[in-house]
């Protein structure tokens, strides 16, 4: 997906793909005037490729809500958790209980406290510790993100912790 904070970003991207498609369109042209098969094909890939990469964006796009409708706390119980992979080199793990107390462990650190859910954001409160987490829904899932960006343009791309079991 395409993300940027920086001040008219969007324009200095969309002009980018925009002539960088019109080169592909040219040279496409030029190639099918001149009978040249490498200049034809070049043009074509890089047209394909523009045209690819603004429809994965707008596909991408179309599976991310920002601000899922939870309706009650009971869709939130269980252990949600973070594995270690190859994009990134911590776990997390975090259990949300039906009597509003937590229990989160990574890598460096565990705590215990109580949580409160507000819409889509998840308020942890433990001795020395106030956090806010928040829920995102992709592709029809809903995910937690410890650290959710205050802005959606700032955000990593991390999908955050999947549920992996619901409280009994």
């Amino acid at each position: 997906m395409f993300r940027t904070a920086i001040p008219f970003g969007y324009l200095f991207i969309a002009l980018f793909l925009g002539g960088l498609f019109l080169v592909g369109v040219t040279c496409f042209v030029l190639g099918w005037r001149t009978r040249r098969r490498s200049l034809q094909m070049m043009g074509a890939v890089i047209s394909l490729i523009v045209i690819g990469l603004i429809t994965a964006d707008v596909i991408m796009n179309s599976l991310l809500e920002w601000n899922p409708l939870v309706r009650e706390d009971k869709a939130v119980l269980g252990t949600w958790l973070r594995e270690r992979d190859f994009w990134m080199d911590f776990s997390e793990t975090i259990l949300l209980r039906a009597d509003h107390s937590f229990e989160y462990h990574s890598d460096n650190e565990g705590f215990a406290g109580k949580w409160e859910r507000h819409d889509w954001n998840l308020h942890l409160a433990a001795e020395g510790i106030d956090s806010t987490m928040g829920f995102i829904e992709y592709s029809g899932e809903l995910r937690l993100l410890s650290h959710p960006p205050e802005d959606p343009d700032l955000w990593s791309g991390d999908l955050g912790l999947k549920r992996a079991q619901p409280h009994p």
